[in-house]
């Protein structure tokens, strides 16, 4: 088929169309980026941490949002989006944002570990002998020009002891002191308690909440983008007040399950030969197996998105 019969898909989707039904079944299978408005917004405070000049005090973010509303999608993204050239000079590729997971357990070893292999630096020998990790990290951050620090899934600091939790903090504090760097926590809601016990830290952190969907042109925008990423061969309306009632009702506002239902319903089509999506799409239950969430008070308007804590 000419490229031209897919206009109403994007360009890089075009040929994706022309493929045969199982390999646009695939690809319609595989995580993808789908850029949109309310994304757009947290990806410009994310730049905006990277872009502040060093100073003792640095501002910090504190990103959080429910399970499958796309936190590390957003941070994976602003990390691709950092990458720096190699130093020919020096041979090292400089790495402004780091991205670690954290450790389950808050000790100072753990999290040198866990920054470590974020890193790619060899870590496990330094375990077994029982050598400092603090200088060695701390030595590659510098090297490789590190600006910002992200910890995903910050809510796992609330697993240890009060008192690890209270070290863990102080330590939070002295390296962005002594590196002059910004940190990123991300986490479920419950995150912003793990900051409680050090008022002079989570002063440093601004709220950014990344709000289930409600019934506003962001959701509209989502579900356009979303469909243009799918290689249908026919337009799909779905722009539809109903289908976005709809959709928040059965997922609750949570990304992940309206990408499920999206990507359930053009399998279905393109298997069944339809190639297109609309409201009667979704009235399949199979569309809905493991998406359906117990029912919310559907929005009218989003809510905020970025709240700043008192200094």
């Amino acid at each position: 088929m000419a490229d031209a019969e897919f206009s109403h898909l994007p360009q890089d989707v075009r040929p994706i169309a022309a493929l045969d039904a199982a390999a646009r079944i695939a690809h319609i299978r595989v995580a993808r980026w789908v850029q949109h408005a309310a994304a757009d917004r947290v990806l410009g405070y994310l730049h905006e941490a990277l872009a502040q000049p060093p100073r003792e005090r640095m501002e910090n973010l504190l990103l959080v949002g429910e399970s499958g509303m796309g936190k590390k999608m957003l941070i994976r993204k602003f990390e691709r989006q950092t990458i720096a050239a190699v130093d020919d000079a020096g041979g090292v590729q400089r790495r402004p944002v780091v991205v670690m997971l954290m450790p389950h357990q808050p000790t100072e070893a753990q999290f040198f570990g866990q920054l470590l292999g974020a890193l790619h630096a060899p870590v496990a020998g330094h375990f077994i002998r029982g050598f400092p990790l603090q200088d060695p990290a701390v030595r590659l951050l510098h090297e490789l020009g590190t600006r910002v620090v992200v910890i995903d899934e910050l809510n796992s600091l609330l697993a240890g002891t009060p008192r690890q939790q209270r070290v863990f903090l102080q330590l939070l504090r002295f390296l962005s002191n002594e590196l002059r760097l910004a940190f990123v926590g991300v986490g479920v809601p419950e995150a912003r308690h793990a900051l409680l016990s050090d008022s002079q830290l989570r002063s440093r952190f601004t709220d950014i909440e990344l709000s289930p969907w409600s019934l506003s042109e962001d959701l509209r925008d989502f579900v356009a983008r979303l469909t243009w990423s799918l290689p249908l061969r026919q337009p799909s309306p779905v722009d539809s007040p109903k289908l976005r009632r709809l959709l928040v009702e059965r997922t609750g506002g949570i990304t992940l399950g309206i990408c499920k239902a999206f990507e359930r319903a053009a399998i279905a089509a393109t298997r069944e030969g339809r190639e297109k999506i609309d409201l009667s799409s979704f009235e399949d239950p199979e569309i809905w197996r493991g998406v359906a969430t117990p029912s919310r008070t559907v929005r009218t308007q989003p809510r905020a998105t970025m709240a700043q804590q008192p200094a």
